[in-house]
């Protein structure tokens, strides 16, 4: 039996400034049909794409050296090297179109610790398969898209572990979960059946999830419920205007985990709150670049409003300070300490970073990052020089340094200032 198929190829380069011709002719010669034999009980092409014959093994590799000082006002300065080795290894088997198995996990060993140099990381270990191509599952230890979020995300209710704000790219670690992903048109429905920490049944904990589209804006709504826990409800929106990306999220938490500080006469007591708690993040990413090559900008801004935040700082300020010089902090339950959040205290964040690759046409690139906790004055500000890279060898030089009174989120101890020189190798195989 023959079957003919038409092969074709469509490449699309947005490159501002820059056009590009193509002659289909010299693209495919003069065949653009192609015979192609198709024995009985053979696969069909798209189902072949889904199909692999033996185990796909890859991985990567890193080396990273990094020397810095830091100088502390009023303070000692001291210096720093750290040297570190790291390596992933993923495992993808696909043995028929219905079905894939697929593991990653990671191993850090950093050569300047004492303790606990080496760490080896499960990053995902699933299986997915599908119900007549119209529900699909994937079963085990898996990466979650749930918020959209760059430096902060709320509505990332189900992956392990925050964003960090310096590295908001870093692969973090997912849930061990079972999802169910139901797609209708240009709609998704997911249900996510989530068993970390689950010690029995009625521990498991539920995580629906719909999205919708509508134009070029995507919006997400979900939720989190968790026998003894407080449930929450999140809303999600990504969309564009020209140039300029746009995205935002709510959550809505019916309770906290967090114990708040309450005045009690010249000391605080740590309590309990019950009520409902917000959280919300809007933000935009924009990228420009000239038609010379010498201006490649790319900017994002986001701003984060905690609802389990301190109006007022100055209890929170009183007990940082305190902790920081090993003092008993003013605090008439100190054992309840624990459930207090020193990081993440207050109520009005805001994050930016601009990247500026290729300074005007060179093989130099800059960065700078900037993080502040708009309700105590306090922040970070991190900037990086990578220099032309030498094969597989990245240079890179930086500052980084703090702005706040002592006490405040960021401010800590009070201001100091970090210059760094870092080498880091790595590949892909």
């Amino acid at each position: 039996m023959r079957r003919t198929v038409l092969l074709a190829a469509l490449l699309v380069l947005m490159l501002t400034g820059t056009s590009w011709a193509f002659d289909f002719d010299d693209l495919f010669g003069e065949d653009l049909f192609v015979e192609l034999e198709m024995e009985e009980g053979a696969l069909a092409p798209e189902e072949a794409l889904l199909v692999q014959d033996r185990l796909d093994v890859g991985g990567s590799y890193s080396f990273n050296l990094r020397a810095s000082r830091t100088m502390v006002k009023d303070g000692d300065d001291s210096s720093k090297l750290d040297v570190s080795l790291g390596s992933q290894l993923y495992l993808d088997a696909r043995p028929d179109p219905n079905f894939r198995a697929f593991g990653k996990a990671g191993l850090k060993y950093n050569v300047t610790e004492d303790k606990d140099p080496l760490k080896v990381k499960l990053l995902e270990l699933f299986a997915d398969f599908n119900y007549d191509n119209r529900v699909f599952f994937r079963a085990g230890k898996q990466n979650v898209k749930w918020g959209v979020g760059y430096f902060f995300s709320p509505a990332d209710i189900v992956n392990i572990g925050r964003i960090d704000p310096l590295d908001p790219e870093a692969e973090r670690e997912g849930p061990v979960a079972l999802k169910i992903h139901y797609p209708k048109g240009s709609n998704n429905y997911y249900l996510y059946t989530l068993f970390d920490g689950v010690k029995e049944a009625k521990q498991i904990a539920l995580a629906p999830k719909m999205e919708f589209v509508v134009g070029k804006t995507e919006v997400g709504l979900g939720g989190f419920y968790q026998h003894g826990k407080h449930p929450m409800l999140m809303a999600t929106v990504s969309s564009s205007f020209g140039e300029v990306g746009f995205f935002g999220e709510a959550v809505l938490n019916f309770g906290s985990e967090r114990g708040f500080l309450e005045p009690l006469g010249p000391l605080y007591e740590i309590v309990e709150k019950e009520g409902l708690f917000l959280q919300a993040t809007a933000g935009g990413m924009y990228r420009y670049t000239d038609s010379e090559g010498r201006l490649d900008l790319a900017g994002t801004l986001q701003y984060y409003f905690n609802g389990e935040g301190y109006a007022d700082q100055e209890g929170i300020k009183k007990v940082h300070q305190a902790l920081i010089n090993e003092e008993l902090p003013p605090v008439i339950n100190p054992q309840k300490l624990g459930s207090v959040a020193l990081v993440g205290s207050g109520r009005h964040y805001l994050a930016g970073a601009v990247n500026w690759n290729r300074i005007l046409g060179s093989k130099f690139s800059a960065s700078v990052f900037v993080q502040a906790n708009l309700s105590d004055g306090s922040g970070l500000i991190h900037g990086t020089l990578r220099l032309p890279a030498l094969s597989k060898l990245q240079p890179s030089v930086g500052v980084s340094t703090n702005f706040g009174a002592p006490g405040t989120e960021f401010g800590a101890v009070g201001r100091s200032t970090a210059v760094f020189a870092a080498v880091s190798i790595g590949g892909s195989f």
